[in-house]
């Protein structure tokens, strides 16, 4: 039996896909095997209730309980009247209501045991150990995201990297996978790295002249981190 990885109940089934990561009237559930030219991949077509998907309410509970936020409604509008009739289902909001985003964005905090940042709950996510410990916070857009930890360096977007700010062997094994990136590019990706420099290759959470000692600090990455994404 094939295990459902989404939050709503639906009918799954396998299909070849090269590209599988849309969504349409199904979406990606797993992908199970990677064989270059296609995937075998299983897909979930949700049954619908009048707020469209529907929710599998066990996934409704363990975000409920788990993440620090709520599933709800989110409503919207100039007017009172506005907001009764505009608003978003199955929302994931945080516990004063505020959108941070839709159900699989709660799902998503759910898996990866991560806890809305109340401080900054719009691309920050608090995140936890097996143990419950807070260990860094994740800062993310819908363009990517990091997660920064005591040891990382303090996100600096205007930060231009440096080599006497690492060690050797960091430094010498950037500069080898940016040749190497760079000799297998196109003309396009070429001048995106050539604009970036070594920074293209230089994760985020490395990219700042501060390293980080306290959770302050790292929570201040993952907000500067956001903040450039968006």
């Amino acid at each position: 039996m094939v295990k459902n990885t989404t939050p709503y109940i639906g009918k799954i089934k396998f299909k070849f896909e090269k590209y599988p990561e849309y969504t349409g009237k199904s979406k990606l559930n797993k992908i199970h095997f990677n064989l270059g030219f296609t995937k075998l991949v299983s897909r979930i077509t949700p049954h619908r209730d009048l707020d469209g998907w529907l929710i599998n309410p066990e996934c409704k509970y363990f975000i409920d309980k788990h993440t620090n936020g709520k599933i709800g409604s989110h409503y919207f509008g100039d007017t009172p009247e506005l907001k009764r009739e505009q608003h978003l289902p199955n929302s994931f909001l945080t516990k004063d209501g505020e959108y941070i985003g839709d159900i699989e964005r709660g799902w998503w905090y759910y898996k990866n045991n991560m806890k809305v940042c109340e401080k900054y709950p719009h691309g920050v996510a608090e995140v936890y150990d097996d143990n419950n410990k807070l260990i860094g916070y994740h800062g993310y857009t819908h363009r990517g995201g990091q997660t920064f930890k005591i040891g990382d360096r303090l996100f600096d977007a205007d930060y231009k990297p440096k080599e006497e700010d690492y060690e050797e062997w960091e430094w010498a094994g950037w500069e080898y996978k940016y040749l190497e990136l760079y000799g297998k590019s196109d003309k396009l990706d070429k001048k995106w790295m050539r604009e970036s420099g070594i920074s293209y290759v230089i994760p985020y959470k490395k990219r700042g002249k501060l390293v980080i000692e306290d959770m302050g600090m790292a929570l201040q990455a993952a907000i500067n981190m956001s903040k450039d994404l968006s």
